[in-house]
């Protein structure tokens, strides 16, 4: 079975006595981590994990007394907790189903705590959309936290909230040029823009995409050596989405059925989908469309 060669693997590169090797991590995730371990992976690759094992446990401990504090701390910030309830009134239904009350608590935790203790930027509540993932994939709550919070600094290093606008208006240019009859089909129905790629833009398809194709997503996103083959691939991929949906949108003849499809993603070959927008992205610079 390749999935267990493939565990073993990781196994093989986590169970180093001294040093991780994250270069040969890396190149593994790129291509989807097993489930069983996914957590663990992630906690190397947004830096939440050290490769020098040395002191381990103790860095361990320390992170997960320091979020034990922040929650403490931040669990009397009524006003923070409230806009967090708000926003998260209406989970994405891909994710009804692994959200059982425990870990929507922990959502609104970690939400509170990383917007009342972050200073270095201004966060909107909404970005709680971000967390479950981490929640399904982590065994600590303050692992889920830790990599949320190295998404996060991924996310305003490279897809800053001010330059939302711009990569949305990109992203409709680009798809406007590419794929006129989907545009036509979307425009006919009067869906607009703003309805479902904001969201697609803004959550990473975190709100839309079945789970398991959202985590397979994210680990090439988390382990790519550059952010151009990993976060700042994503219009690519949406691009690339776009493309397999095509038939199936233009066949549509309601708007309540085509935001529905674009709100709720089929399951997809996401291997096939990353591989795709890596060459809809050459095929963007040769015609020299950005």
């Amino acid at each position: 079975c390749t999935m267990a060669a493939t565990l073993d693997e990781y196994r093989d590169i986590l169970i180093a006595d001294t040093f991780v090797d994250l270069t040969r991590l890396k190149l593994r995730a790129q291509h989807g981590v097993p489930a069983e371990i996914r957590g663990e992976v992630w906690k190397y690759l947004l830096d939440v994990s050290k490769p020098d094992k040395s002191e381990e446990v103790s860095i361990t401990k320390k992170l997960s007394d320091n979020y034990r504090d922040m929650v403490e701390a931040s669990q009397n910030d009524m006003e923070v907790l409230r806009r967090v309830k708000v926003e998260l009134r209406n989970y994405s239904a891909q994710w009804e189903g692994e959200l059982d009350a425990k870990r929507r608590q922990m959502i609104e935790r970690i939400s509170v705590c990383f917007l009342s203790h972050t200073t270095f930027a201004q966060f909107p509540p909404s970005i709680a959309h971000l967390l479950p993932p981490f929640i399904i994939c982590t065994q600590e709550e303050s692992d889920a936290f830790y990599c949320f919070q190295g998404l996060m600094v991924r996310m305003l290093l490279h897809m800053p909230e001010d330059k939302l606008n711009l990569r949305v208006a990109q992203f409709v240019m680009l798809f406007k040029t590419i794929y006129p009859e989907i545009n036509v089909a979307l425009e006919e129905e009067e869906v607009e823009v703003n309805e479902w790629a904001v969201s697609w833009l803004r959550y990473l398809l975190c709100r839309e995409l079945a789970p398991d194709c959202l985590l397979r997503l994210w680990d090439t996103y988390f382990a790519a050596e550059s952010p151009d083959d990993g976060i700042l691939l994503h219009t690519y991929i949406c691009l690339a989405i776009l493309d397999n949906l095509q038939g199936t949108i233009i066949e549509l003849s309601e708007r309540s059925e085509m935001l529905s499809l674009l709100h709720h993603l089929p399951v997809m070959d996401m291997d096939q989908i990353i591989t795709q927008a890596q060459s809809i992205r050459d095929e963007v610079y040769a015609r020299n469309l950005l």
